[in-house]
């Protein structure tokens, strides 16, 4: 008999991200971009001229869609958006990033 050594499997245990789901706000994305938009220097009138566009536009492809994440969501507002200001677009392509 061999009383030796036992081989044992060692088990190795990842903790799966906690994923959180969040609801479409509108509003929180058009104070964001008036934000964003006032930041980067676009006058108020223009500013929000923009946030209402890129808004509605992204209202409405958010629509269609059971699921987004974070990153869709940006790079569609920054699709959007470059329409109006190439430099607005840049800050939501980069949105996470140093920049």
């Amino acid at each position: 008999m061999n009383l030796g050594k036992k081989k044992t499997a060692k088990i190795s245990r990842r903790m799966a991200k906690m994923v959180t789901a969040e609801t479409f706000d509108a509003e929180k994305i058009r104070q964001t971009l008036l934000y964003d938009a006032k930041v980067i220097g676009i006058p108020d009138g223009a500013a929000e001229t923009i946030a209402d566009k890129v808004t509605e536009k992204v209202r409405i492809w958010v629509i269609a869609r059971p699921a987004i994440t974070n990153d869709d969501l940006n790079r569609k507002i920054a699709l959007e958006s470059k329409r109006y200001s190439a430099d607005l677009s840049y800050v939501y392509q980069n949105r996470g990033k140093i920049i």
